[in-house]
């Protein structure tokens, strides 16, 4: 956008607030079905507990992909806002999210894979991986569902939502599946262009992201406001998936006494997990609580408080309005107008 263009949009519209990357919803290592599996397996007998450690392994490699992209989105320097780990239900659709980028001119849906070996793509679009020994002898080759059908279905179904719901018209939607393990070599010269255009490496991301915002041919604009309304859209109608692990994995009520034990009569090797899940739940809380006093004053949520304070929220935890005060970011009129039910969220009281 010209200077001339950023100053008509300035005197119409204010001054753009997004000049970096704002995770509306942020990544967090600390995942709650890895820590359910992990207290699980401490608890079955050998011949269970080598199908639990498996999907322990596989959800690790996964979470150290996502974190590879999400380091790179962070340091992009890009005006956008992000979204980790979405998951939708709409009348008959579900979706998983691994990353929602939304910009002024574009959403990105990024769906991110970790995978072991290398990717051979071929001419008809088939996803074959290929296992090699540590001298480099070719030990398996196997196919793979394509993660480009995947996420074109799940592009197709936000498109379906956020038009429905009357949040976008006509505003492109892109799909990007992004390899995240930096050994993995990708063979996509013999595959379809449509398919070339649509798979990159983790460290190719950000450049990606950038030649579009600065692709004139798009003149989609969409002011900040309606780029707030989408993420905070998606935040509010968020749906983590519930585990049914003694199907899975054909659990008794034994095997799962250490999940549903009361807090109070769990072992005290437990309690640091207690405290991260009461931790998670209020940090969703006051991420509701922020959408909420947003909306009802239109203004941005980031004003009633930024993703860094609210870190420090859930870092210090405030018992009083003087401890509050103490936050960064917390001055007087802030903790007068909010104060109280922040306080009354970080105590579990509202």
């Amino acid at each position: 956008m010209s200077i001339i263009d950023n100053a008509i949009y300035t005197m119409l519209n204010g001054k753009r607030t997004i000049t970096k990357p704002i995770f509306i919803k942020d990544f967090d290592a600390d995942n709650k079905q890895l820590n359910d599996l992990i207290e699980i397996s401490k608890n079955v007998s050998p011949e269970k507990r080598k199908f639990i450690e498996k999907d322990i392994k596989l959800l690790k490699q996964g979470l150290e992909g996502e974190k590879n992209v999400y380091y790179e989105l962070k340091n992009s320097f890009l005006p956008m806002l992000c979204l980790y780990d979405i998951r939708l239900e709409y009348d008959d659709y579900v979706a998983q999210y691994d990353f929602i980028i939304i910009t002024r001119k574009f959403i990105y849906v990024l769906e991110t894979k970790k995978l072991n070996g290398d990717i051979e793509i071929t001419k008809d679009g088939d996803f074959i991986r290929i296992i090699k020994s540590d001298n480099g002898k070719i030990i398996k080759r196997e196919g793979m569902y394509s993660p480009i059908s995947q996420n074109e279905r799940h592009v197709k179904i936000l498109k379906e939502i956020l038009t429905k719901e009357k949040l976008i018209k006509n505003f492109p939607i892109k799909s990007a599946v992004v390899i995240a393990n930096p050994k993995t070599i990708i063979d996509k010269s013999k595959c379809p262009k449509s398919i070339q255009n649509n798979i990159y490496k983790y460290d190719q991301i950000v450049n990606l992201i950038k030649k579009e915002l600065e692709d004139e041919s798009n003149e989609s604009d969409l002011l900040e406001k309606f780029l707030y309304s989408i993420a905070d859209y998606l935040i509010i109608n968020n749906k983590p998936i519930t585990y049914n692990y003694a199907a899975k994995y054909s659990l008794s009520s034994e095997d799962l006494k250490i999940l549903e034990a009361p807090k109070e009569n769990q072992e005290s090797s437990n309690s640091g997990s207690d405290k991260n899940n009461d931790k998670a739940q209020i940090y969703e809380m006051l991420k509701k609580y922020r959408i909420e006093m947003a909306k009802k004053e239109n203004i941005k949520a980031f004003w009633v408080f930024t993703n860094e304070e609210l870190n420090s929220l859930i870092e210090k935890m405030p018992k009083t309005k003087e401890e509050l005060l103490q936050i960064k970011g917390f001055g007087q009129k802030k903790v007068e107008k909010y104060g109280d039910e922040i306080l009354s969220i970080l105590n579990k009281r509202g």
